[in-house]
């Protein structure tokens, strides 16, 4: 079966790999002039579950994205697949009782998330930490742009092909998951851009000490080729894509607010801004686009694409091919277009 995937970035190229790996005829058609335009052409971006204190259908959805990736990422080469750890630090009292409540409720095994104290954390951290933190040792990062071309290897893929009329489309199935854009085939869906800047800067001697990814209010990653990447700004109903010399001085205030003294001596060596689009809720939405036959969607992943794409694309594979869901019934009801319907 033929499927006509609109959108070249996180979400279009996951959901093309796994058609392939199913017998499917995915073809990719990108706006811009090379895969990963937009949001997804980091270079370094950190896999992270999104927590909740409580299981749900999103703390399921993402419990699986994220087992879902640890498991894909072992099979493709080129990404800079880096499971360095990452150490989700308790900043506030508000945010402890988030992460302690996570831990009891989501019931991982220690091996893949336990909370540590300070001290136990500036020991895996390699640098000395002033907070407690729930440590998630599979964590780590991938380079976005790399990861899409990856999952594009052996597929027919068209650049510079913007689509304006679905009619346009010569194929049975046709997918929506070209990010922000997917606003113009859904224009009722709460679908809401965010603009989000991160920063590269080089390594000193004692930011090259630390050994995995550091979450707060943003993140700080390893040293990777001497520079560590700072992220990331977050900037809802905003459009642009251009630099912003304050949006990396935020990254750097944020760092040094948790933990003092290690900004010293960073500089700048380079910094990328996009557009992502989330929902109302934050969280993905995936399924048929209501009021279309054999168009589906996925769009709204955030700042948690890396995951959700993933877990989408084996979502929306089994809807396509029409096979036993991925998903129980009430995560796929949470992530429906139609959840948006008014009631009464």
């Amino acid at each position: 079966m033929k499927v006509a995937i609109l959108g070249g970035g996180m979400a279009g190229c996951a959901l093309a790999h796994i058609l392939r790996q199913s017998g499917a005829e995915p073809v990719l058609y990108e706006a811009g002039p090379a895969l990963a335009s937009g949001a997804s052409g980091n270079e370094c971006g950190l896999y992270n579950p999104r927590f909740s204190a409580l299981r749900s259908a999103e703390s399921d959805f993402y419990a699986a994205a994220y087992a879902q990736a640890l498991c894909q990422f072992q099979t493709l080469e080129g990404i800079d697949w880096t499971p360095c750890g990452s150490l989700h630090l308790m900043t506030s009292d508000k945010i402890r009782d988030r992460l302690r409540r996570t831990q009891e409720n989501w019931g991982w095994e220690a091996a893949h998330m336990r909370l540590v104290s300070r001290i136990e954390a500036s020991e895996i951290a390699g640098i000395e930490l002033r907070h407690d933190a729930l440590y998630l040792p599979e964590g780590g990062y991938v380079s976005p742009k790399k990861l899409c071309a990856a999952y594009a290897r052996n597929i027919e893929v068209h650049l510079n092909a913007e689509i304006t009329d679905l009619a346009e489309i010569d194929a049975p199935v046709t997918v929506l998951a070209c990010g922000p854009a997917v606003a113009k085939f859904a224009p009722t869906l709460p679908l809401i851009p965010v603009r989000g800047q991160i920063t590269q800067v080089a390594a000193t001697a004692r930011s090259a000490a630390l050994n995995c990814n550091l979450c707060h209010s943003g993140y700080m990653t390893p040293a990777h080729n001497g520079e560590h990447t700072l992220g990331a700004t977050f900037q809802p109903d905003t459009e642009d894509s251009d630099l912003r010399a304050e949006d990396d001085q935020e990254n750097i205030d944020r760092l040094a607010e948790i933990i003092p003294g290690l900004e010293s001596g960073l500089t700048v060596t380079g910094q990328r801004a996009s557009v992502r689009a989330t929902s109302r809720n934050r969280f993905p939405i995936i399924g048929a686009l209501p009021g279309h036959d054999h168009v589906y969607m996925s769009a709204a992943h955030g700042s948690y694409g890396i995951l959700s794409s993933l877990m989408s694309a084996h979502l929306l594979t089994d809807m396509i091919l029409n096979r036993p869901r991925c998903l129980p019934t009430d995560v796929i009801k949470a992530l429906s277009p139609t959840r948006f319907k008014k009631r009464g």
